[in-house]
C-alpha cells in the first residue's frame, strides 16, 4: 500500500485554515468578558428594594423580542444587572 505525501494545496489550505483560525481566537480574545456574578446583582437588587427604588424600562439599544436578561451580557453588565432587577421586580421582560 502506497500512501501519499501530502500535496502542495493541500499544504496551502492547511496553512490558510491555521491562519484564519489564529484571526478567528484573536477576536474572541479581545472581546470583553462579561460574568453574571450573581452576589452582586443580587446585593444590587435588595439595596434597590430596600430603598424603594422602582426599576426604569430600558433605555439601551441592544433589547430584542424574545431577548432574556442573559442576552443582554454580551453587551454591557449594567444592562444585565438592572434587567435582572426589572424581572425580579415586575415578573417580566421589557
Amino acid at each position: 500500500m502506497f500512501i501519499s505525501a501530502p500535496s502542495q494545496s493541500q499544504s496551502s489550505d492547511d496553512d490558510e485554515l491555521a491562519r484564519m483560525q489564529a484571526q478567528l481566537n484573536a477576536e474572541v480574545l479581545n472581546k470583553p468578558f462579561l460574568a453574571e456574578k450573581p452576589e452582586e446583582v443580587d446585593a444590587y437588587i435588595k439595596s434597590m428594594l430596600e430603598k424603594g427604588e422602582k426599576p426604569t424600562e430600558y433605555q439601551g439599544t441592544h433589547w430584542r423580542p424574545g431577548y432574556t436578561c442573559r442576552d443582554l451580557l454580551r453587551y454591557n453588565w449594567r444592562e444585565y444587572r438592572n434587567c435582572q432587577y426589572y424581572y425580579r421586580y415586575y415578573g417580566r421582560y421589557y
